[in-house]
């Protein structure tokens, strides 16, 4: 008769630490979900923020370019740049001239990301963002 409660018993002991195991493992693959979200958004963050930067930097290209040469119309610029070479930066650039001749309506458009089928098991997205302003050539020649 004792030996049949302690066999219960130490079924029992078994199921305990069975249920403590699956408890354990549920909490750790639920910590490493949330963990690899966070990681994914942090990603997302960042290269949204490189995006407004390239966007930045055409908008001054632009402005540089067109102070330069009155008969500049734009261009598709691919920056060689380290840090984000891997994610294809693109920015697209047109100018307009306006009815008035010393007038432009510029058109800059940033891209980063792959852009087609093949995309790394990194690069989750594809950003672009867009600016659009009027350059006056008689402006700048004012405040020089």
């Amino acid at each position: 008769m004792i030996r049949k409660y302690r066999l219960r018993r130490e079924g029992t002991l078994i199921i305990c630490v069975l249920v403590c195991m699956g408890v354990a493992t549920t909490i750790m693959g639920l910590s490493m979900t949330s963990a690899i979200r966070a990681q994914r958004a942090v990603k997302k963050t960042q290269q949204l923020r490189q995006t407004e930067y390239l966007l930045d930097a055409g908008v001054l290209r632009s402005a540089q370019q067109l102070k330069r040469s009155i008969d500049y119309r734009g261009e598709t610029w691919k920056p060689t740049t380290e840090t984000i070479n891997h994610l294809n930066p693109t920015v697209i650039i047109s100018v307009e001239k306006q009815n008035n001749s010393s007038q432009f309506h510029v058109s800059v458009t940033a891209t980063l990301g792959v852009n087609g089928k093949m995309k790394p098991a990194n690069q989750i997205l594809m950003t672009k963002r867009t600016y659009e302003f009027k350059y006056s050539l008689d402006q700048t020649q004012q405040t020089n």
